[in-house]
């Protein structure tokens, strides 16, 4: 899904916790009689429900570990809608926990976000529960559903967009995005100034608290790494071990961030073009350039002329969509390259497919930022709720605000970077056009000088968050964290299986070794 580039509007005073809560550090709930309630809590741990204990076993190529069923076990978390206002509203967290196995002492509770955002940390601690079971030996394993996502109050824009105003033309990107953001407006106005991150980050220390744990020890993952760090910047002395995989730069903005990606997953196609032209019977010839070529060729041939695969339609975006998903890990690059024979060959059911991936198993890839998104719904129906609920984290964590009269502009500037990337990066600048609530920059602010060292881990080759962003949050953090390098491609290396990697996290957050500066895997 694409990047959302939105920033919202906020009503009069809306903003006074939440922004004061970025910019600085916050103090404890304990330290704070009207936040007691909420640190005090005791959460209701039971048993999940069918539907969701359920999800692992309908989970592609997810495998649950032994005794997973259960061991899971779900609550409710109440969380202030306002912290700046706790009276005024609660909010009720859906939380997710897997009881520690064993054998070792337990280490208390680590909490995993898989990205975004939109990202539901319920789905994916359930649906990919196996691939921490080394760390799940020594600590519960818990995740959640971030406030305005899955279970947790999500943000909703209604069933049906309303039809343009006295019926007049409505035919422009620009007018069909303020369409959907005025449709937000109307069903979740009340909700949407307080969805931002330095919200959920202080939701976090209300979890911290719940689970009775002194410190956040933490694992993140592509947006959960922006999230991670603006904690340690809110909480520098709750700051347990924390781990941030796959970084996202704070020193770009959205319009950057775009740019960034876009050579980015330009960069990850080329290589995989170039391997794939080395081995025998590659779809795209035997030349890089002219595999380059063809890539493109299918894309403007599916703009033209869309495919129909059982009823589906395979257009550029699909194509565009499948090519993304496939370059997130290297592992991948082989069901690519059936697809793209099959695509030759005139059957487009593998890059359906392919366009189908972002399942819960996969980190930072069921709502990634700028990598690209489905095509705008037609005129009566909006995008579905992970992305909505992208666009209204997106656009409170940002103040810019781009319209029709940038696009063009956007556009440009996007192709050139990656002439089939690009084109569908460059719409999601315009997702906070006419948003209902504004935004800041506050969540880029993550200078946490009195934070301990937090590991930061990060693939030469990532698509999705370029590899010099890690160094970048390094020096923001200002507190000595050291940059562990995965030279390889794809996108969050822990789980990639790659052993070296795993073996300096689990030796970070098991053992509290950190490792050396410049330490690299692969």
């Amino acid at each position: 899904m694409l990047m959302a580039v939105a920033v919202l509007a906020m009503p009069p005073g809306a903003g006074g916790g939440t922004a004061a809560g970025a910019g600085t550090p916050v103090a404890s709930g304990a330290d704070d009689p009207a936040l007691a309630r909420f640190y005090q809590q005791r959460l209701p741990w039971a048993p999940c429900g069918q539907d969701l204990r359920n999800r692992a076993g309908s989970t592609p190529g997810a495998r649950e570990p032994p005794g997973g069923r259960q061991r899971t076990e779900c609550a409710r978390m109440a969380v202030p809608r306002d912290y700046a206002h706790p009276g005024r509203g609660v909010i009720r967290v859906q939380l997710v926990r897997l009881r520690a196995t064993g054998p070792g002492e337990r280490l208390g509770s680590l909490v995993l976000n898989p990205g975004g955002p939109g990202a539901s940390g319920v789905n994916y601690l359930i649906g990919s529960a196996s691939a921490f079971a080394r760390l799940g030996q020594r600590y519960d394993l818990v995740s959640f559903d971030p406030r305005g996502t899955g279970r947790t109050e999500p943000v909703s824009c209604g069933s049906t967009l309303a039809p343009p105003p006295g019926g007049a033309a409505d035919d422009t990107l620009a007018a069909k995005e303020k369409r959907i953001n005025d449709a937000c407006g109307r069903h979740s106005g009340g909700l949407l100034p307080w969805v931002g991150t330095p919200d959920v980050a202080r939701d976090m220390d209300v979890l911290r608290a719940a689970v009775h744990d002194r410190k956040l020890n933490y694992l993140g993952f592509s947006y959960g790494t922006r999230l991670g760090a603006v904690y340690a910047r809110q909480f520098p002395d709750k700051t347990g071990r924390m781990v941030l995989d796959s970084v996202e730069d704070p020193t770009k903005n959205t319009w950057q961030t775009a740019l960034a990606q876009a050579r980015g997953f330009q960069r990850a196609l080329d290589d995989f073009a170039a391997a794939c032209v080395r081995e025998k019977g590659c779809p795209l010839g035997t030349d890089a350039k002219r595999a380059q070529d063809q890539l493109l060729a299918w894309y403007r041939k599916l703009s033209a002329t869309p495919m129909k695969v059982t009823g589906e339609t395979v257009d550029q975006a699909t194509y565009v969509y499948a090519l993304r998903e496939a370059l997130y890990r290297r592992s991948d690059w082989p069901v690519l390259r059936q697809a793209l024979a099959q695509l030759r060959s005139g059957d487009a059911a593998g890059i359906l497919r392919l366009s189908k991936g972002g399942d819960a198993g996969r980190a930072g890839r069921d709502v990634s930022r700028g990598a690209g998104r489905e095509q705008l719904p037609p005129r009566d129906e909006l995008p579905p709720q992970d992305q909505l609920a992208l666009r209204a984290i997106s656009c409170r964590d940002t103040s810019e605000r781009y319209d029709a009269d940038d696009y063009p502009r956007a556009r440009r500037e996007l192709t050139r970077a990656s002439p089939l990337f690009g084109p569908e990066i460059a719409p999601t600048l315009l997702d906070c056009h006419g948003w209902p609530v504004a935004g800041d920059d506050t969540s880029r602010d993550v200078s946490a000088p009195h934070a301990p060292p937090l590991l930061l881990v990060a693939t030469t080759n990532d698509p999705a968050t370029p590899y010099q962003g890690a160094f970048h949050m390094a020096r923001a953090l200002g507190n000595s964290s050291v940059v562990l390098t995965y030279r390889g491609e794809g996108h969050a290396a822990y789980t990639t299986g790659d052993f070296c990697i795993q073996g300096y996290v689990n030796g970070f957050l098991l053992d509290g070794r950190m490792p050396e500066k410049g330490t690299s895997c692969g």
